[in-house]
């Protein structure tokens, strides 16, 4: 196909469209704006902003929140663009920064905690009180589970969970015990009790809380307003604005809603906010239904009006024609715009892969030579609903020699079980000398033996008598000795097979040490033949036992297993020592040529890591029913349509999807 020139793109304007001239003209005193993919909604409350500023005389104080910190610098940027100038008595601000700045002037001291490997630091001590509070209780399933390293990420998904839910509220109101209500509400029960003990530690006997990290100075307004009876003022956000403008509505959580709301029934002038609700995917938001803004709308004054935004600057006619069937929206296009859009079928995952590849051979070719240039506008955006689709593409691009780069995923090689399982093929069928594997790839699987063969990589004991009333032991931050540890090992275990084999049999260099007994160690210690085929090594049941005892929650250990499917399939009839050679062929190519700066050609990146940004060229791969939008409990059904939303609004010239011929999507709806 010929691929459409995009020439509106290279030189910006900013104009009023009848649609947001209806928002500038509104006298309403609140306003909620519905606005599609590209149609400006981040302009249209910039030019509301410039319009307030301007009626009374440049002497207005106006607020203008963002949910992200991306939002915030989208706004600045805007308004600069249209006013030369970021004007006077302009606040743009997260809801977290706002409420950090009302904590300042409450006067309480405010120590802000940015260091994540000071956190983690933390909940480890977290995690050493709570053992030492088990000393007194019989809870035999949540002292096992404490015994284990703690999955840091999975911590921090749950505090961020907690916090963005309030689900303390929910769990005090439901007058149900805490593990009836981890179990009511799918949580990992021995993850929140570690939360609620981190939590202890951090506010302190008095509630006064030592620090705060991101998301803390929402959770703690929020603890305040909860105190106060609904329509009771909240002297903090009275009166302190003539005008209050909200972007990215639709990524509003319990917490940010209720500051939101003590904020517009607050004397604070004019109310307008901004959503598209198509792409209201974040875990922890409020609402997966569709019914976001209905729900804004009840904690908003009676009479707000809502006015919709359907002309979309980013994308033409047939990107709009495909859209509009599918998530029964009303994409209106502007007329000289430019675009294509283009259906293709697969009946495999091959088949999928290879026509990304021609693909990317037009756009790199077709593009570059166009435009005389090469670089991010030559590049092919492939945007994937799963981590796992990515291993045949990197595969099979990373065989053809292109630079790619992962974005919201980590490249398949990298991931702990991953790098694990192919540190383990090298250790049974390696043989001295061969340089198999990166420091990089061994550096991930030394990570993955420890988070998943139950090892401790160590970290600085904390003082028991501090721990034991709920302090943590600040006697000295420094960089965690397990990170430390990790790299060390994995770069004098590059090229050396026996220093391998020691290390995943001990769990340590250290020749005094014993054997370990896990299922990782239980594997080079085992007498049976483990098949040359790098496939069907991946399908073996020992190995896949690592993951089965592993202390991982039930979501990661399909995470898990998936990924071994995934490079079992790649793998396949290939045997052990060809596909780790043609492996570390690739990653060496790859770093080879992001040193030398070769430009990235092909981009390979999750929905979340896209939302918010738009690219000349995107493909949509591996869409059908049951897969992407992917299988779903009723109650994230919805989501699940926002996920595909999302993926297929970031194009702005030639949006590629390919559907699964037994199970497409289209005509739709979804």
């Amino acid at each position: 196909m010929n691929l459409p020139f995009a020439n509106h793109w290279l030189k910006p304007r900013i104009t009023a469209s009848d649609e947001q001239r209806q928002v500038l003209d509104s006298g309403a005193a609140a306003i909620i704006i519905s606005a599609l993919a590209g149609t400006g909604k981040t302009t249209t409350l910039c030019m509301k902003a410039c319009n307030l500023i301007s009626r009374q005389g440049g002497k207005a104080r106006i607020l203008v929140l963002a949910y992200s910190r991306a939002g915030v610098i989208a706004i600045r940027d805007r308004m600069v663009r249209l006013n030369g100038v970021m004007p006077e008595g302009l606040e743009v601000l997260t809801i977290e920064q706002l409420c950090a700045g009302l904590l300042e002037k409450q006067g309480d001291p405010m120590e802000r905690l940015e260091d994540p490997v000071r956190k983690r630091q933390m909940i480890l001590q977290a995690q050493q009180a709570l053992l030492q509070d088990l000393e007194h209780e019989h809870d035999l399933e949540l002292g096992e589970w404490l015994a284990r390293d703690v999955d840091i990420d999975a911590f921090l998904a749950l505090e961020a969970l907690v916090k963005k839910r309030l689900l303390d509220r929910q769990q005090q109101d439901s007058g149900m015990s805490l593990h009836d209500f981890c179990a009511d509400m799918d949580l990992h029960y021995g993850c929140y009790r570690l939360y609620q003990k981190y939590e202890r530690m951090r506010v302190g006997i008095n509630g006064e809380p030592g620090f705060y990290a991101e998301g803390d100075c929402t959770f703690e307004v929020c603890r305040q307003l909860d105190l106060l009876d609904w329509d009771q003022p909240y002297e903090w956000l009275q009166e302190r604005y003539d005008a209050v403008l909200f972007d990215e509505l639709h990524d509003l959580d319990e917490g940010a809603l209720m500051v939101l709301r003590k904020l517009v029934h607050g004397n604070n002038g004019i109310f307008v906010g901004a959503g598209d609700f198509n792409q209201h995917i974040h875990e922890g938001a409020f609402s997966v239904f569709g019914e976001s803004l209905q729900r804004i709308k009840a904690y908003l004054p009676e009479d707000t009006e809502v006015l919709n935004i359907n002309t979309t600057r980013r994308f033409g006619a047939e990107i709009c024609n495909a859209l509009n069937p599918l998530f029964k929206v009303e994409f209106q296009p502007l007329e000289e715009v430019s675009d294509a859009f283009v259906p293709l079928s697969y009946d495999t995952d091959l088949h999928c892969v290879q026509q990304l590849v021609e693909l990317h051979a037009q756009v790199a070719n077709g593009w570059s030579s166009r435009q005389g240039r090469q670089g991010g506008d030559s590049a092919l955006n492939v945007i994937l609903r799963e981590p796992k689709d990515s291993f045949l593409i990197e595969w099979m691009f990373g065989h053809e020699g292109v630079h790619y780069g992962c974005q919201g995923i980590s490249p398949f090689y990298l991931r702990k079980e991953v790098a694990l399982t192919l540190a383990l093929m090298w250790a049974i069928h390696g043989n001295a000398g061969e340089k198999l594997l990166t420091p990089g790839i061994l550096s991930a699987a030394v990570e993955g033996l420890a988070h998943y063969g139950r090892r401790s990589l160590g970290s600085k004991a904390a003082n028991p008598d501090r721990l034991a009333q709920s302090q943590f032991d600040e006697s000295g931050w420094r960089e965690l000795p397990g990170i430390r540890e990790g790299h060390t090992v994995a770069a004098s275990l590059h090229g050396d097979i026996e220093r391998t084999r020691r290390y995943i049999t001990y769990g340590t260099l250290d020749l005094r040490a014993v054997p370990q007994t896990d299922a990782c160690a239980a594997i080079l210690g085992s007498s049976g033949p483990w098949p040359d085929d790098a496939g069907e090594f991946c399908e073996h049941s020992l190995l896949r036992r690592i993951f089965a005892e592993a202390p991982i929650n039930e979501k990661e250990r399909k995470a898990c297993l998936a990924s071994l499917k995934a490079l079992a399939d790649l793998a396949r009839g290939i045997p052990v020592g060809e596909f780790l050679g043609r492996l570390t062929l690739i990653v060496t190519k790859s770093i080879e040529m992001h040193r030398s700066k070769e430009p990235v050609t092909l981009r390979i990146l999750s929905i979340e890591a896209s939302k918010g940004r738009e690219f000349m060229f995107v493909a949509v791969p591996f869409v059908e029913r049951g897969r992407f939008p992917g299988p779903s409990r009723h109650e994230e059904a919805y989501r699940e349509r926002n996920m595909l939303y999302v993926a297929m609004t970031r194009a702005r010239a030639a949006l590629w999807l390919l559907e699964g011929r037994a199970k497409p999507v289209r005509p739709g709806p979804v």
